[in-house]
C-alpha cells in the first residue's frame, strides 16, 4: 500500500512555470537567472509552496551563491578543520567518514564574519525560508565534509523526529508515540523545518550527493515507518540522487526520507547544512545570538552596510522571542 500512496504522488506533482526543469522528471530546478523566478513577483511564494509542499517535499535552487563565494568557504572549512579535529563530537556518531565542523554561526562570526553575514542573507536563500514557513529561523547550522571513500548513510528524516539519531528519543517509537498525537505527527510536524543544502562543492552520483525519495514526506506515519526494515527495504529502489552545482542549493522537508550518498571519488564532498524553523520552534542548537550580533556590529562591514530593517531580521533569525524571563519584569 505505501508504494501505492508514493506512487500517485510522484504521478500527480504540480507542473509550474517558474520551474527551469525537472531533474530526473520529478525534482524541480529554479534558476536565479530564469526571469519567470523573480522575487518580485508576489505569486512566486505561493508557487514555491505548493511545488513543495503538495508536490516532491525537495527544490533545487541553481546558482544563487557565486563560485568565489563557495570556495571562500571551502577555505574557511579547510583552515577550521585543523583546529577543530580534536573535537569530541567531529565525526557524525552516524556516519564514520563525515567530519561535522559544529556551531558554525559562533565560530565564523569570530574568524570571517562578512563570509557569515554573505552566506546567511543571501536573498534567495532567505525568500525560500520565508515563503515555506512564514519568518524561517535558523536552528542548527553545520558544515558536513565527507571523505573520500565515504559510505552512504542509513535512511532517516531529520529534527525533531529523528528516532533513530536523537538522543532525546532512545530509538523508541512507543516514545514518540506516546509524546506525539497522530495529527500531530501528520499534520503539523510536515510543516516544522526544513533542511537547505548548500553545495560548496558540485555534488551528483559519483561523489555521494544526497539521496531522497521524492513526495515521501507525504506518507502517513513515514517517521515511525522508515524504521521498519520491511518498509524502508521496500522503498529503496526509489531513492535518487540529486545533482547539484556549485553554488546551489536544495531545500527538503524535514520529513522527506533521504540519507548521504556514498562517495566513491577520489574527492571530498563539502556543504554546507542549515537547518531552518519556524519563528515559534525550537531549534537544535543552542545559538548565543547577544554575542554573535555584537561581534557583527563590530567587525563586519557587510553587517554594517545592511539596511535597519534587514539587520532585525537577522537578529530575528538567530534569536529567540521566547521564553522570557518573567522574574525580571514589572
Amino acid at each position: 500500500m505505501i508504494i501505492e500512496q508514493l506512487l500517485h504522488y510522484q504521478n500527480n506533482i504540480p507542473q509550474l512555470d517558474i520551474v527551469e526543469h525537472y531533474q530526473q522528471n520529478i525534482i524541480p530546478v529554479l534558476n536565479i537567472n530564469n526571469p519567470v523566478f523573480s522575487l518580485d513577483n508576489p505569486a512566486i511564494s505561493k508557487q514555491l509552496y505548493q511545488l513543495f509542499f503538495e508536490g516532491t517535499g525537495a527544490l533545487i535552487i541553481r546558482g544563487a551563491y557565486s563560485q568565489p563565494q563557495m570556495e571562500q568557504y571551502n577555505k574557511w572549512c579547510e583552515d577550521t578543520l585543523e583546529l577543530v579535529k580534536m573535537d569530541g563530537n567531529i565525526r557524525h556518531p552516524k556516519q564514520k567518514d563525515k567530519y561535522l565542523i559544529n556551531n558554525v554561526i559562533d565560530r565564523m562570526s569570530t574568524s570571517n564574519p562578512d563570509l557569515l553575514v554573505s552566506l546567511l542573507t543571501n536573498p534567495y536563500l532567505t525568500y525560500c525560508m520565508d515563503s515555506l514557513l512564514g519568518f524561517g529561523k535558523i536552528g542548527s547550522c553545520t558544515t558536513h565534509w565527507i571523505e573520500p571513500g565515504g559510505d552512504r548513510q542509513s535512511s532517516h528524516v531529520d529534527y525533531p523526529i529523528h528516532i533513530g539519531s536523537g538522543d532525546f528519543w532512545e530509538n523508541s517509537v512507543e516514545k514518540a508515540q506516546n509524546l506525539i498525537t497522530d495529527y500531530q505527527l501528520n499534520h503539523i510536524l510536515p510543516y516544522y523545518s526544513i533542511q537547505i543544502l548548500i553545495a560548496s562543492d558540485k555534488m551528483n552520483q559519483q561523489n555521494g550527493s544526497t539521496e531522497l525519495i521524492p513526495c515521501s514526506h507525504r506518507l502517513e506515519n513515514i517517521d515511525y515507518k522508515i524504521l521498519d526494515t520491511t518498509i524502508s527495504n521496500s522503498l529503496e529502489p526509489y531513492f535518487i540522487n540529486v545533482d547539484l552545482q556549485q553554488g546551489d542549493f536544495l531545500i527538503f522537508n524535514r520529513r522527506l526520507c533521504h540519507r548521504g550518498g556514498k562517495n566513491i571519488s577520489s574527492n571530498r564532498r563539502n556543504s554546507l547544512i542549515i537547518q531552518s524553523i519556524w519563528l515559534w520552534g525550537i531549534g537544535q542548537e543552542i545559538i548565543n545570538s547577544s554575542i554573535i550580533i555584537d561581534r557583527l556590529v563590530k567587525t563586519s562591514n557587510k553587517y554594517q552596510q545592511l539596511a535597519d530593517t534587514e539587520k532585525k531580521k537577522f537578529q530575528l533569525r538567530i534569536d529567540f522571542p521566547y521564553p522570557k524571563d518573567v522574574s525580571k519584569s514589572t
